[in-house]
């Protein structure tokens, strides 16, 4: 058995994006898997979907809400099952292709896999060993959790110093994972660096093309994934990177993974509140 889990926290994604990702993990996993949700409410999961509750770290609101420091609580002992083969997914990532991969690298290489944080755009035209290493990218890492105890203590027991000296929660990864494995390059990729083009080159080329090679489609920052699915005519995104309207290919994986979406009224009041902010970033 192999375990798949996502994590969920205060406001900050509704519980609807944990359908969309246990959906999609179903229609891209072979093997037999669980598929948890360690969450501070387990209210709304639906079936499939087997809700763990948050231990209480004790971590400030402040905090809570700003650097994903909750998400460590799956490294805590006894959260997760110790000698299971473990993907975390972020809950804002497009499954694109099969996951089976990612537990037969683990299964052949133990230890602690991550994403290796992308470089800005530019540094595509170069080699990928030409790139400056930024270290742990969160949104996808893997894992025996029996194997973690020690990654935990380090955090759980100096928080206090580990919010002084990370912005984020992979900062303290990045340098305290004794021996990061990082997930083959082209398997995943990132919607802002990879899809989206510097204004004004996206108003010359407005298609906004599916990464049809990668693994996984990684939203980190702005856009969110439900920014993009609505129909009508709006802007989304920042200054300098931006589009319009519905992106159809993740549209269709939208509704393709939470048929009730389009009744769902948070859906609704969340793209138009997400429109607005878009809006008046532009």
């Amino acid at each position: 058995m192999a375990t798949v889990v996502c994590t969920r926290w205060l406001d900050a994604f509704p519980a609807s994006y944990v359908t969309v990702l246990r959906n999609a993990v179903a229609a891209n996993l072979n093997r037999p898997h669980r598929f948890v949700c360690v969450t501070d409410n387990v209210v709304g999961l639906t079936d499939g979907v087997e809700g763990i509750q948050m231990p209480d770290l004790g971590i400030p609101l402040q905090r809570r809400r700003k650097g994903c420091w909750p998400k460590l609580s799956i490294l805590a002992p006894g959260v997760l099952p110790a000698d299971e083969p473990t993907l975390y997914l972020d809950l804002d990532v497009v499954v694109n292709q099969n996951l089976d991969g990612f537990f037969d690298r683990l299964e052949a290489e133990r230890g602690f896999h991550a994403l290796r944080e992308w470089n800005p755009t530019l540094w595509n035209l170069a080699p990928l060993r030409m790139r400056p290493d930024r270290g742990v990218q969160g949104s996808i890492l893997g894992f025996y959790p029996g194997e973690q105890a020690e990654l935990f203590h380090r955090f759980n027991e100096n928080q206090s110093e580990c919010f002084e000296r990370f912005p984020l929660d992979q900062d303290f990864l990045t340098e305290h994972v004794d021996d990061v494995r990082y997930w083959p390059f082209e398997w995943t990729a990132s919607f802002k660096w990879h899809c989206l083009k510097y204004y004004p080159f996206n108003q010359i080329f407005p298609e906004i093309k599916r990464p049809a090679k990668a693994k996984v489609v990684v939203f980190h920052g702005n856009p969110r994934p439900i920014d993009v699915v609505p129909q009508g005519d709006y802007y989304w995104g920042t200054k300098r990177k931006f589009g319009r309207g519905p992106v159809d290919w993740v549209r269709d994986y939208w509704l393709r993974h939470d048929v009730s979406c389009v009744e769902n009224r948070w859906w609704q009041k969340s793209s138009q509140h997400h429109q607005t902010e878009s809006q008046a970033v532009l």
